[in-house]
């Protein structure tokens, strides 16, 4: 395990599966907008989930898998979002671009904006790294829609208010495309059969958003195109929820299912804070947090399996602990013990980020583990 493992868990802005791409596509006229995916992934644990409106935020149905880690969904006010993976591009932010609250920006773009120029200003204004490797496709009710990606190192933005897409059927797509098929479920099934991928990265679900009535269809594939209907305002009136899509697929309405604290809009929304009984074993953690900033982590307080690991690399730890600033609280909302260890876990705030860290101490008291859950990085 990476040493900077121990105290966060650094990875990439999004989930999205390089090398597996998905095909997206969207089918308008005068009165439909229709938006289609094809999610392909080995992962068949698949999930949709609803938030509802809160806090200034449009409520929102996200599909993923389970990881909680939103692929693509909609929003009340019309508009949709899906990822292809699998470009590569040479590309760096502007420095000038804002970090958005959270680590899905296309999350927080989905709950603040009605339509595709909203998105549009969005991205020029937030940075989103996953560019680098994947592109979006965003689409609003009215029959717009925009690509955006890296082209010469600089974000592009692809306009069109025509039907159409791209992804791994993009050929079938195509042809089909230039049919002029109806804006309607069944102007898109035979187009998301053909575009359907098997094999090790198989197509788990089809997800399709009717951009102005609030309709949902999810489509299984590989069982002769059985689709389920829900509605986005009708789901969120039963408050946030989620519903694992293969129970879906059986037929009948299963019950709703409370999130996970994966699944809530931010990461303070899924851990409250509970009586901290051991007050000194959380001033230990701070201090060697704090240890990071001013070099004086103690050897004595790690196992010697986890000091060898750490004492090779502090400096490379000093290093990202500035980054995310001065701790400004840390708060105790888990405590367990398993197998005669204990388990602490902290939401930590720091000047830049908030961290869901894991502390773990043998029976000897000594840190046995320690990484960084979940983040959340703080706007700005």
């Amino acid at each position: 395990m990476l040493l900077t493992r121990l105290f966060a868990l650094m990875i990439g802005a999004f989930l999205v599966m390089p090398g597996h791409a998905c095909t997206i596509f969207v089918l308008t006229d005068a009165k439909r907008t229709l938006y289609f995916n094809n999610e392909d992934y080995s992962n068949p644990a698949t999930r949709i989930w609803f938030l509802p409106p809160s806090q200034g935020y449009y409520g929102v149905a996200y599909v993923g898998f389970n990881d909680d880690w939103a692929q693509g969904g909609v929003n009340t006010a019309g508009l949709a979002f899906d990822w292809v993976a699998g470009s590569k591009a040479e590309y760096v932010p502007d420095p000038k671009l804002l970090t958005v609250r959270g680590n899905n920006s296309s999350n927080r773009m989905l709950e603040s904006c009605a339509t595709v120029e909203e998105a549009i200003a969005f991205y020029q204004k937030y940075r989103e790294e996953g560019f680098s490797y994947a592109r979006i496709m965003v689409a609003d009710k009215t029959g717009a829609s925009v690509i955006i990606g890296v082209r010469d190192g600089k974000l592009f933005f692809d306009k069109s208010t025509k039907s159409r897409g791209f992804g791994y059927g993009e050929k079938a797509l195509g042809e089909h495309l230039a049919k002029a098929p109806a804006a309607s479920l069944r102007g898109g099934l035979p187009i998301l059969q053909a575009c359907k991928q098997d094999g090790q990265y198989p197509t788990q679900y089809s997800s399709i958003y009717d951009l102005r009535s609030g309709d949902i269809y999810l489509v299984s594939l590989r069982n002769g195109a059985n689709e389920v209907k829900l509605n986005l305002d009708r789901e969120l009136a039963k408050g946030g929820h989620y519903y694992d899509i293969p129970a879906l697929a059986k037929g009948g309405t299963p019950a709703p299912l409370p999130l996970s604290r994966g699944m809530k809009r931010f990461l303070t929304d899924g851990y409250p804070a509970i009586p901290d009984q051991e007050p000194t074993t959380t001033q230990r953690f701070k201090a060697m947090f704090e240890g990071h900033y001013t070099g004086t982590v103690k050897a004595e307080e790690f196992t010697p399996e986890l000091w060898q690991l750490a004492s090779a690399r502090l400096k490379e730890i000093e290093e990202e602990f500035k980054k995310w600033g001065k701790i400004w609280s840390f708060t105790l909302v888990e405590r367990k013990e398993v197998d005669e260890q204990k388990h602490y876990r902290y939401l930590v705030e720091y000047e830049h980020v908030t961290i869901l860290h894991l502390f773990v101490l043998n029976d000897q008291n000594k840190l046995a583990q320690g990484k960084g859950e979940i983040w959340e990085w703080k706007s700005k």
